[in-house]
């Protein structure tokens, strides 16, 4: 398939016509036509990306012929060529749309450096008509309110994007969302969600870390006010409250064994029960579920009760990570800026060539979530109206220990050092330690036992 340029020469004069074609199909994919009618029946066959008009036609005038070819076909060009050169004819030619005149005779040379002209002119255009529908996609995904962290381009999000939409079609599949963190898994929960048929009920997110099991039932269930005194009202638990719509669990493995049990209990027999109630009520909501570890590893660690995981696995949906999508850091990139910018009221209109360049070389260990981080805080930086590589301090010290270990992406070593700060700042208290890291004292232990930290004799 050929890139060349496409034209069409139109000359009542049949020898000019013969040379003009000789000499420029070496470059060009040349049409001719003798009047304009010819002409029109050309373009409307074939996509012709220059006409090269002369001026004095039969049938109409080449002024007339370019008004005609701008209405009828706008991504055309012209170039206007013309024995005379009256003044008129030029300021006609121009006001009517053309890009260049020539006057005649003049070498092919001249010709064809025009022609390139024009086709550096389409290729703009054709950028400038890019970037408006890219400009109108960013807008209007900054007015999504599912779509923080969810803007791409490749192949395999674009797939998952279908996968998305055919589970939303069919709420009674429960969906179990994977991937590595900092990839916005609520954010695809909840497009699902308003994708769906309950889109118009409510979605619940819950963070099943900060979840103890003293309060489980409380929050999963409610309870009667009855039951608790100096309370004048019900208390609502996350089944009723997404009655009819979505219940999402972030990072489902840090339900306890217990929490577990209990959860089972209920989707097996599809009912529960306010504390304090005997009423059983009905369980009405689309299970989303979602976690940081590979559902793989999750089964072979038994981490999650496997008639459980048989429940909420419906369907596994998981999501490449940033690093495997390259051609979607771009768009990212340009979301944020635009969506932080709107945020602090700053006008930043994008990076420079330096930092964007660092920025498409890095490894985003924190995945779509760094980036997002990143960006925030070079913009709260800024203080012109372009982000550069003073901003990103992080990306460009290479030598820092503390980014060393984040280019290293051991995301692992980062968790554990919090968890020990946590501990210290506590005095070893696991209690505290896991209120202040708001985790339940399960995921708290459960991390303890991963990165191998061990509490000091007579402490904690």
């Amino acid at each position: 398939m050929t890139n060349k340029l496409r034209t069409l020469i139109l000359d009542d004069d049949p020898v000019y016509l013969k040379l003009a074609s000789q000499r420029l199909e070496e470059d060009f994919v040349v049409f001719t036509a003798l009047c304009p009618t010819d002409a029109f029946d050309l373009l409307s066959n074939e996509r012709i990306d220059v006409l090269i008009c002369d001026y004095s036609l039969p049938e109409m005038d080449g002024v007339e012929v370019v008004k005609a070819v701008k209405t009828l076909h706008p991504g055309t060009d012209v170039i206007m060529i013309s024995g005379g050169i009256e003044e008129q004819h030029i300021v006609d030619a121009f006001d009517s749309g053309v890009i260049d005149f020539l006057q005649k005779p003049f070498d092919y040379t001249t010709l064809k450096i025009s022609i390139e002209r024009a086709k550096n002119f389409v290729s703009l255009k054709k950028k400038s008509k890019k970037m408006e529908r890219y400009n109108s996609f960013l807008t209007r995904k900054l007015n999504e309110q599912d779509s923080f962290g969810l803007i791409y381009c490749s192949e395999s999000m674009q797939y998952m994007q279908s996968q998305m939409e055919e589970l939303a079609k069919d709420d009674s599949i429960s969906v179990f969302i994977t991937g590595e963190i900092g990839l916005y898994k609520d954010s695809i929960a909840r497009r699902i969600h308003n994708l769906s048929c309950r889109s118009n009920k409510h979605f619940a997110a819950i963070n099943t870390a900060a979840v103890t099991d003293a309060m489980f039932e409380t929050k999963f269930f409610g309870y009667d006010k009855a039951v608790v005194k100096g309370t004048r009202k019900d208390e609502l638990g996350w089944f009723e409250i997404a009655k009819g719509g979505t219940l999402f669990f972030d990072e489902i493995a840090d339900l306890s064994i217990y929490q577990q049990g209990k959860l089972n209990s209920v989707l097996q027999n599809k009912k529960y029960a306010k504390i304090g109630s005997r009423k059983k009520m009905d369980v009405d909501v689309r299970l989303i579920t979602a976690c940081s570890v590979d559902l793989e590893v999750l089964k072979a660690n038994n981490t999650l009760r496997s008639d459980l995981l048989q429940k909420l696995n419906g369907y596994n949906l998981n999501i490449p990570p940033l690093r495997d999508r390259q051609e979607d850091i771009p768009l990212l990139m340009n979301y944020f800026i635009r969506h932080f910018s709107k945020k602090m009221r700053k006008i930043i209109h994008g990076f420079d060539v330096f930092a964007e360049q660092k920025l498409m070389e890095y490894s985003f260990p924190g995945n779509t979530q760094e980036l997002s981080n990143l960006i925030e805080r070079a913009v709260i930086l800024c203080e012109g109206d372009t982000l550069n590589l003073d901003h990103f301090p992080s990306v460009i010290a290479e030598k820092d220990e503390r980014v060393a270990v984040i280019n290293s992406f051991d995301l692992g070593l980062i968790e554990r050092d919090i968890i020990v700060r946590a501990l210290i700042e506590c005095d070893y208290n696991k209690t505290k330690a896991a209120k202040l890291l708001n985790l339940n004292w399960n995921a708290l232990h459960r991390r303890l036992q991963k990165f191998k930290i061990v509490i000091p004799e007579g402490v904690g």
